[in-house]
Formats: structure tokens, sequence, C-alpha cells
């Protein structure tokens, strides 16, 4: 591995200390941060001119399906139950271990290019051992960082099915992937993907949750989505009145969360996942956000999927957050970029059990770091950069991403990869499930 010295970039550091906007330099050396403040000594390393740019934290999405990177715009002139008839159970039952590996390269590709260093890969169409490890092939290519839960079957005939499959998920598939892909430390941990209340029968959903922390396996679940979920059963309630509430668990959406809820899952330290633009999309709701935040519950952001939020930028994810609980409060100074951006960063580092390892600029940290250009026009002038971050940056400014020390892309350019070759293989793999599907996206 090389080493890399950014010189005289703006420095969002992340980090808590305070420091606001700095120009200095980030020096990179194998895998981690070497240093980091003004005139550092190149020392024969790479030197990339970062005048003109903001050097911050790289993004870190802590829900995302990755496997549905192929199905952009599926389901959307309906709404959640159409998603799921659509794109889960229709062109995700369908989709073989090579549609897996295909949507994943292509989908973690434009995670890379949209500044996202760090993914929680939540995937619910493992159907087979092939499915599983066909995923995990496609994102440990992609150079990305991560979390990989293994999860139920997007077929509705099986057992496993992601809603009320009678069966838990392949729990000794699970232990055979540990055993030859997780023995030695690696950018991805294992996680479970478990159905929960909302989505599974009786007992199953218990085994899951039991046999994840026999193992020591961190468990993800969706919670609290719909009005039906709170009409037949409060998961929040019911986990904490069977103890499984805690730092060892992470909750999706968690929209319809009441204070006394809200209250409980701070107090266990219960992590939730927000995914407002597949909120947004399929017209499920507003998750209390703000709340959470002032209770203490651990907020992350994420982008969900491809068949429901349709791009991969978490800039927009973070200005629509804040945006919306600004209005609900009737206060602009209610939520606060910096609020908003240690939740893409640091929270998601939080949650991925790297806290202070990435997530964060300082000397010591894992390089994770990514370049954006604050010279473009919907960037220019430079005033308040954390603001700016969250208000005005796109992907498009996305010009340099660093993971563990490695450049994934430079000067714009995914490093290594074709942009038009994924997108005729994606197109592909699209094309032929269309044909085997014969069911319309819309």
């Amino acid at each position: 591995m090389g080493s890399y010295l950014v010189r005289e970039a703006h420095l969002l550091t992340l980090d808590g200390s305070g420091s606001g906007l700095e120009t200095g330099d980030i020096l990179i050396e194998g895998r981690h941060i070497a240093d980091i403040g003004r005139s550092v000594p190149a020392d024969g390393a790479d030197v990339i001119d970062g005048r003109g740019m903001i050097a911050m934290p790289g993004l870190i999405d802590t829900h995302r399906h990755c496997w549905g990177s192929i199905l952009r715009g599926g389901a959307c002139y309906g709404n959640l139950g159409d998603y799921f008839a659509k794109n889960v159970f229709t062109y995700g039952a369908a989709f073989s271990p090579e549609d897996n590996y295909t949507s994943i390269r292509f989908g973690m590709a434009e995670a890379v290019d949209s500044g996202i260093t760090a993914v929680h890969a939540w995937e619910h169409n493992i159907q087979t051992p092939e499915h599983a490890r066909a995923s995990l092939q496609a994102l440990r290519e992609s150079g990305m960082r991560g979390r990989f839960s293994y999860g139920p079957s997007a077929d509705p005939e099986s057992p496993r099915s992601f809603v009320q499959g009678s069966e838990t998920i392949d729990l000794e598939d699970v232990l055979r992937l540990r055993d030859e892909e997780f023995s030695r430390p690696g950018r991805f941990d294992l996680g479970i993907a478990a159905r929960g209340v909302e989505f599974s029968q009786e007992p199953v959903w218990q085994r899951e949750f039991a046999f994840a922390r026999e193992h020591g396996l961190p468990i993800t679940a969706h919670s609290m989505m719909t009005p039906h979920d709170i009409e037949h059963h409060r998961s929040v309630r019911i986990y904490r009145d069977n103890d499984a509430l805690g730092p060892d668990l992470q909750l999706v959406h968690c929209i319809r969360v009441d204070d006394e809820e809200i209250r409980w899952l701070a107090e266990t330290g219960t992590h939730v996942s927000i995914s407002i633009m597949s909120n947004l999309r399929c017209g499920m709701g507003l998750p209390p956000v703000l709340a959470m935040t002032r209770a203490g519950v651990a907020v992350s952001l994420s982008i969900d999927t491809m068949g429901a939020s349709d791009n991969s930028d978490m800039f927009v994810a973070m200005r629509v957050t804040m945006g919306i609980e600004r209005a609900r409060a009737d206060d602009g100074a209610a939520y606060q970029p910096s609020e908003v951006l240690h939740q893409a960063t640091s929270a998601g580092a939080a949650y991925l059990g790297l806290k202070d390892a990435t997530g964060v600029l300082r000397k010591g940290a894992l390089a994770d770091v990514i370049l954006l250009r604050a010279t473009d026009l919907n960037m220019a002038p430079l005033n308040v950069p954390d603001g700016q971050v969250v208000l005005c940056a796109q992907p498009a400014n996305v010009d340099t991403v660093f993971i563990d020390g490695e450049p994934r892309k430079q000067a714009g350019d995914l490093v290594g990869l074709d942009r038009r070759q994924l997108v005729d293989e994606a197109t592909a793999a699209m094309d032929d499930l269309k044909r085997r599907v014969g069911v319309s996206m819309a």
C-alpha cells in the first residue's frame, strides 16, 4: 500500500474538536491517517493538490439492500405494498447468484462514486448459500468497508421468505460462512438480518435473535414501518418485554415510535437507522428523528435500496432529514448540519463497531477519506463548510475517495472500473430478468 499526502485542503475533521474551518494536510500511510495538520512533510508520498477541496470522513450507509441495486425506479407508481410485490417478491425472487453479484457490484461502484466508504449490507435475498457467497464476493471486490448481514429469501414460496416465513434463515450456513470467510480480520464483519416481529411468525424472530446472541453476531431488523405494524404489534414494546433491546440490535425505520418507546431505545443503547428517501417515496410516514436524537437514541442514516431510494445520494438524505425535522419543529435552528453530518459519519461508524476508527479525520484513524470540490458552481464560495456539505453537495462534487488507505476514486474517475462496462452489465442482467419475469417494473 502506498502513501499519499493531501496538501492544503479545507479540513472538516468531524472529530468533535470544534476547530472549525482549517486549511491543512492529511498524510495517509498504509491503512491509516499518519498525520494531519499544517505543513506535513511529504516524505516521498504521492501529493494530491487539495486546494479548493473539502477533506472529510467518508459517508457511512447503515442499511442498504445491496442486492437490489439494478431495480432502480421499480414500483415508482405504487406504494410500499407494490414495492414488496414487484421489486422483492417478483423480480427479487427471480435473482440468480450471478444477478446478486452483478447488482451489488454495480451498486457499490455508485456508492463509492457518491462518497460512501462503508455500508451495512442488509441482504434479504439469500435464497441459497451461493447467493450469500456471490453477494459477499461483490462487496469485497468493491473495496468497501462494512457489515454483511445474512438474511432471508425474497422468494415468497420459500419457508425462509422475508415476510412470514415459517423457518429461520439458514443458520447452519451462517456458521459455515463465518468459518469460511470471516475467520480472519477484514473490511467486513458478519451480522444477522432478522425478520423481527413484523415480518416473521411467532417463534422465528426469537430463534434468530437467540442464535445471533449465542454466537456474538449483531442483529438488525425492520421496525414500526406502517399503521398495520402498530395496529397488530408494537415491536419496540415487544422487544422490550422480551429483554431483546440492546446495543447489539439495530432497528430500521422506527417511523411510529412513541415517547416511551424512544426512551427505551435510548436507555438500552439500541441503534436506529433512518432511511428518509425510501420513507418519502413509498409514502410510509415520517420518523421522529429529532425526538430520537434529543432523547439520546443512537441514530444513523441510510439509503435503503435502489428500488425505493433510487440513488446513492447521502447528501440529499442528510438535508431532507434535517429539513423535515426543522419544518416539523417550526424552528430552523432545531436540528443542525453538524448533527446530521455526525449521523452520516461517526454515528454509522459506532454502529459498525468502529467508533473513532473511522467516521472522523484524526491521526491514527483508518484512512476512509473523501475530497469534495468546493470550487464547483453549486458549492462555491465556501463560507460554512459543514453547512454547505449538507445543503449544497452532490455526488458529482466527490473528486477523490480513499477506503482503508486505497484510492477508489481519483480526480473524478473510479479506479480500476469502467463505468460503461458496469452499466452494460447491469442493463443486460436487468433485461434478462424482465424477459424471465414478464411483469412491468412501473
